[in-house]
């Protein structure tokens, strides 16, 4: 029954993920209380701007943090849409990515990651967009600069810089003024940043560096953990590997363009996994550039799967745990 629900290509479905999304809000919204983590003591520039823009107003704060939320769900609705990973019409991606990205109640408030993630999806939409074109540097451009605004929001988006030139390497042959243009369009935002500390009364350089250090260094502080989110994240890590398993069998079937798209996925998220994993300064922020490749993934595999019977059960194990963590937090 539930397979059939979410494969389901009404347009009411959007509603039902709608709703089912601000449920697993609802306990915010109704006792609006942020709970702290260690990015709110030092600050990268756009992110405390940001938050002094919001104010104190803790409904607010929530309110935008969901808006933009369901801004990215449209947004990977748009990618099926455009780059075509599943030929049919389907709202499976939406609702893995809302559902994901929404499972760490404490996290439900406006986080440099949140804004951070927004322009990762505009990265990766240039860079889609870029496969078999041939005048792209202005698509490059944009790449490196929405990194690079991501970067004044969450310090650790310079990473996913490297995925510009990982992405290069598998859509084109190599030409050396499209490697360099990414690097023109990150530079762009901090040389914008930089010429106004130096001309401001009030700020100065040295100032910045030293907060962009404190922000690159500080080390997370997450208390939250518990066992809802140990089997929540554990079972999708079993999904993960029974999907990929599955995608695997199916990849040489697949079109060129897709697969390769896949492999750029991939990499992203192997690269999430590798920086929470390695770096101590990185926290479940993460999690909502990390549900981006993740929600492809198994929105494929619930499409392709044959046993209505197992999908069934992985997707009620799924909204259980979902449900269960709702209950404990």
């Amino acid at each position: 029954m539930l397979v059939r629900l979410v494969r389901s290509k009404s347009p009411f479905l959007l509603v039902f993920i709608t709703l089912a999304t601000l449920l697993l809000w609802w306990s915010s919204f109704a006792d609006p209380e942020l709970s702290r983590f260690h990015f709110h003591q030092a600050q990268m520039p756009l992110y405390a701007l940001t938050l002094n823009w919001i104010g104190s107003n803790i409904f607010l704060n929530i309110l935008i943090s969901f808006l933009i939320l369901l801004l990215q769900g449209l947004l990977i609705l748009r990618f099926n849409q455009e780059y075509i990973f599943i030929t049919t019409q389907t709202y499976l991606h939406p609702l893995f990515y809302l559902l994901i990205a929404s499972s760490f109640v404490q996290l439900q408030q406006f986080h440099p990651g949140l804004p951070a993630s927004l322009f990762v999806f505009l990265m990766l939409d240039q860079l889609f967009g870029s496969y078999r074109k041939r005048y792209i540097l202005n698509r490059l451009f944009l790449a490196g600069l929405f990194v690079g605004v991501a970067t004044l929001f969450y310090v650790h988006a310079v990473f996913f810089f490297l995925l510009i030139w990982v992405s290069l390497f598998i859509l084109r042959a190599f030409s050396l003024r499209e490697w360099f243009v990414p690097v023109i369009g990150f530079a762009f935002p901090m040389a914008f940043l930089f010429g106004y500390y130096f001309a401001s009364d009030q700020l100065t350089v040295p100032g910045l560096l030293e907060t962009v250090e404190q922000v690159f260094n500080q080390d997370r502080t997450v208390t939250y953990n518990n066992p809802s989110y140990y089997l929540f994240y554990g079972f999708l890590a079993f999904w993960w590997l029974i999907a990929s398993f599955s995608i695997l069998r199916s990849l040489p079937k697949q079109k060129i363009y897709t697969r390769k798209f896949l492999e750029i996925f991939w990499w992203l998220f192997g690269g999430t996994i590798v920086l929470f994993a390695l770096r101590d300064e990185i926290s479940v922020e993460m999690l909502y550039v990390t549900a981006i490749p993740l929600s492809f993934l198994l929105a494929d595999h619930v499409h392709t799967m044959r046993s209505r019977t197992f999908g069934n059960v992985m997707l009620l194990i799924f909204l259980g745990l979902l449900g269960y963590i709702q209950y404990v937090n």
